[in-house]
């Protein structure tokens, strides 16, 4: 059994080569340069193929990460709405809250510096996917996206499995990643030099008035 710790010398590499590799993949995707990705990890150029082969594999190992990360961050939440779920008449109101915390958790992660390489990343990915991307999709974004439909579904009545309530919940999804995706335009109009903890609770209130509406409309509707 491998006793070696986690804080070893190789480890380190690991992780400072796969930071690196993300922020190179995450600008130039493919045609990012093992020499470059080397560099910018303060690491040798021959410590990539040494610690995960190719280029190639070396993506995809940014791709795991990526779950990782996300999964590590929204695993508690997933697992309280599981528990809540398997209630024969979960609570309307715990429904809401966790929904809201959901956001909220998304909301200070995607207003932060240190995840703009893993957005850049992910959206490449998502313009031009390969299997790096179905490895995000189905560790993490898929359970992630049919966990919240579902609890949308519950307080609403609607049939977690209908195309209609699958596309309300990624609208909601997507109403969220526009602050990422559009935060130029975020800070040109409205005057902020740039997203902190303050901004990001301003940026929550207004989506937890979207979610208020888009939950009351859909009951109405359903």
């Amino acid at each position: 059994m491998n006793t070696t710790p986690i804080t070893s010398k190789g480890e380190q590499a690991k992780n400072q080569l796969i930071r690196a590799a993300i922020a190179q993949f995450g600008e130039y995707g493919l045609h990012a340069t093992t020499r470059d990705i080397a560099a910018l990890a303060g690491q040798n150029i021959a410590a990539i193929p040494y610690y995960f082969g190719s280029k190639e594999d070396l993506y995809l190992a940014c791709a795991q990460w990526i779950a990782d990360f996300i999964g590590s961050n929204f695993r508690p939440l997933a697992e309280h709405g599981e528990q809540l779920l398997s209630q024969p008449n979960p609570d309307k109101a715990a429904i809401r809250e966790l929904i809201l915390s959901a956001s909220k958790n998304m909301i200070l992660l995607l207003t932060q510096d240190e995840t703009v390489n893993l957005s850049k990343f992910i959206s490449r990915e998502q313009l031009s996917p390969s299997p790096a991307y179905q490895l995000i999709h189905d560790q993490v974004i898929a359970p992630l996206h049919g966990h919240l439909t579902r609890l949308i579904a519950a307080w609403t009545g609607l049939d977690p499995n209908d195309t209609q309530t699958i596309l309300h919940t990624h609208a909601l999804l997507g109403q969220i990643l526009a602050f990422r995706l559009g935060q130029e335009t975020i800070l040109l109009r409205t005057g902020w030099a740039k997203f902190d903890e303050e901004k990001a609770g301003i940026i929550f209130q207004v989506i937890a008035t979207h979610i208020d509406l888009l939950l009351q409309g859909l009951s109405q509707r359903s």
